[in-house]
């Protein structure tokens, strides 16, 4: 099954080898020596997945992991969203890293709206930064580990 099409209505997505969500914690943001900037995601069995990200959002999601090293005066993009969606009453359910297709990773935002759940799709940096604002889990679906892990060894 392609990793675009919805299951059947009613089976949920982990019924599918590799979709099984997998809790992640943001490690940090950090610079290779080429000068691209990356965040390090990290499950509970120490596996890394690093994803390179523009230098604005390696700022909203530093911003985010530290908030008392820096103060600014209005709010971010990353902010203006939490305000938004806490205004409407939606709260973020999850993040999801759903796919990983030549070298660039997908997410997508769970939002619990009026006891419904939709989801956006997004950057993977966008979500995370979202994320931590608002202090929603992160998850990483496995097959996503795996295919990183592939590209690793060719």
């Amino acid at each position: 099954m392609p990793y675009f099409e919805e299951p059947p209505e009613g089976e949920p997505f982990e019924n599918y080898e590799g979709e099984e969500e997998v809790p992640v914690t943001v490690v940090g943001v950090y610079e290779d020596r080429e000068g691209r900037t990356f965040v390090v995601l990290r499950d509970s069995a120490g596996r890394n997945l690093p994803i390179v990200i523009g230098p604005f959002e390696a700022l909203a999601i530093s911003l985010a992991l530290y908030p008392e090293r820096v103060l600014v005066p209005r709010p971010l993009t990353h902010d203006l969203m939490k305000n938004i969606i806490e205004k409407l009453r939606v709260r973020v359910e999850k993040i999801v890293v759903d796919d990983l297709f030549h070298d660039t990773y997908y997410a997508k935002i769970y939002l619990i709206m009026d006891d419904e759940s939709i989801f956006v799709d997004s950057r993977p940096s966008d979500a995370i930064a979202l994320a931590l604002r608002v202090n929603a889990p992160i998850y990483v679906l496995e097959r996503v580990f795996l295919e990183a892990a592939k590209g690793e060894y060719q």
